[in-house]
């Protein structure tokens, strides 16, 4: 085979590379210009060139994505957080340690003036014996799912109980 006959079936014209990639000449041309693809002559391009060019050009392309992408996670990140700090600061967002002390601080309020209703309705201690267990029944209650409650803001995952009796 001679070296033209050789060339012939080793080297594609700008037509023929846009046709095989399905782009337009105008991408080729981007492509040449761009390092990916060296032209072997005018408009003539090696078929190895070509498959090598194109396949580096998209593993360009693929990192470049890549890139963009783990940088807007990282943005969209940095934004959440600053969101956090502005929810917090404006009080929207309050810790959940400082959401306890008050809950806890009005349960010790509410629990000190029901321990003394039963001594201020009756002066039966009888009476006054019932009451007193029913109000630490109650407590008792209201405890345990405080509790649950408690439990269910720490992991984040609603209280299925409460869901089911709702």
């Amino acid at each position: 085979m001679s070296d033209g006959a050789q060339r012939g079936t080793n080297t594609l014209t700008v037509n023929q590379v846009a046709a095989l990639c399905g782009r337009s000449t105008q991408w080729v041309h981007q492509l040449a210009k761009a390092g990916f693809v060296q032209k072997q002559g005018k408009n003539e391009y090696a078929l190895v060139a070509v498959i090598r060019g194109v396949i580096a050009y998209y593993e360009d392309l693929q990192s470049k994505n890549s890139k963009v992408a783990a940088a807007s996670r990282a943005t969209e990140a940095r934004t959440r957080e600053i969101e956090l700090r502005i929810q917090e600061r404006m009080r929207d967002l309050i810790p959940l340690e400082d959401a306890r002390a008050v809950v806890s601080e009005m349960a010790a309020l509410v629990r000190a003036e029901f321990q003394g209703l039963p001594a201020r309705v009756t002066r039966d201690m009888q009476d006054r014996r019932k009451l007193e267990q029913e109000i630490d029944g109650a407590f008792d209650r209201l405890s345990r799912r405080a509790e649950e409650a408690a439990r269910s803001l720490e992991t984040g995952r609603p209280d299925l109980e409460a869901e089911r009796e709702a």
